[in-house]
């Protein structure tokens, strides 16, 4: 790939990042003040779905994965490239949420508020966003790696517990992680199958 190329690719990535991952923000933002279930809309519950399901661990990991095999022309560039996403998308969800919170502006994080925070947040998107990355770029060789995603869902499931099925908006959040495991697992048997047949095929 030539230079000129590999500046296309950081151009339509950050284009990427900043549109998709400023998005993705607003919405995460947006589940963090939702009013209470029963007085919602229906417009207003498709959009709490959305919100919810973006604003959520496998939704962060999907969305570092769809950059690392969108852009990624190396694992490492697709580390890279997921990390900066996650980051960046954190960032613009701080900064964004900072208009929604309700505490005065005289209100100033101490220091190891600020640590927890770097350590926490940071730190576990930098490594959820090369691991997702990673897994996304390397999909096309090796399908294998998709099983990083039906474990994150089962554990966000098995976090979530019975509050995950309280109230309309949690059971659609929970069923659509239930279907994307089955499509996972569905796709790994065909996938099998496809590969058996061939080997019969040259047998």
């Amino acid at each position: 790939m030539s230079d000129k190329d590999k500046q296309k690719v950081w151009v339509k990535f950050i284009i990427f990042m900043v549109v998709v991952g400023g998005i993705v923000a607003a919405f995460s933002v947006m589940s963090d003040h939702l009013p209470p279930v029963t007085s919602m809309t229906t417009p207003e519950l498709m959009v709490s779905y959305v919100a919810i399901m973006l604003n959520s661990l496998p939704g962060w990991f999907i969305m570092a994965m769809v950059v690392g095999y969108v852009f990624g022309t190396s694992t490492r560039q697709a580390a890279c490239f997921g990390s900066l996403y996650i980051v960046s998308s954190i960032t613009m969800y701080f900064v964004i949420g900072h208009f929604y919170s309700d505490q005065p502006d005289s209100v100033v994080w101490g220091l190891k508020d600020m640590i927890y925070i770097f350590i926490t947040w940071y730190g576990a998107s930098v490594i959820g966003g090369m691991v997702g990355g990673m897994v996304g770029f390397l999909f096309t060789k090796k399908p294998v790696v998709l099983v990083t995603l039906p474990a994150g869902l089962l554990l966000q499931l098995f976090l979530n517990g019975t509050r995950g099925w309280s109230d309309i908006v949690g059971m659609a959040q929970s069923i659509t992680y239930c279907l994307i495991i089955i499509s996972v697992f569905i796709y790994f048997f065909r996938l099998k199958t496809t590969k058996n047949k061939k080997v019969k095929h040259f047998a």
